[in-house]
């Protein structure tokens, strides 16, 4: 079986290939998925299951059009793994780019994504 890290290495680097069908795969059928920030985000800011999850990166690519994704650090701590990353978006609302730095809490069991909690500068993002 893969170590929480390499679990979480694969699903970031599937993500950077736009391949979202091996992401999910990533996940347990059930999750705590969550970006810590408001309701009117245009995306959902919570997920349960991994469907909803698949719904929650077509939202996501809807919002806009991601130029740069970048995994800068992945922090070891077991069962648990930080990322820290930046990201740069050109919103397909305004046309307008936001871009932030990004901190994600991850928690593998059996293999398996079981939450996924998001911070970035939601303020930058409303305000883009």
């Amino acid at each position: 079986m893969d170590t929480p890290m390499e679990v979480v290495k694969r699903a970031y680097q599937a993500f950077g290939r736009n391949d979202i069908e091996a992401v999910l795969e990533c996940i347990a059928p059930t999750v705590d998925w969550r970006v810590v920030g408001p309701a009117s985000l245009p995306f959902p800011t919570q997920c349960n299951t991994r469907q909803e999850v698949g719904q929650f990166f077509k939202a996501v690519a809807a919002d806009g059009e991601i130029t740069v994704f970048e995994p800068r650090e992945f922090i070891d701590a077991n069962e648990h793994i930080v990322v820290l990353g930046f990201v740069r978006v050109i919103l397909s609302e305004t046309g307008k780019p936001f871009e932030s730095e990004w901190v994600h809490v991850c928690t593998v069991k059996d293999g398996l994504l079981t939450r996924w909690i998001e911070f970035f500068d939601t303020a930058a993002r409303l305000t883009a």
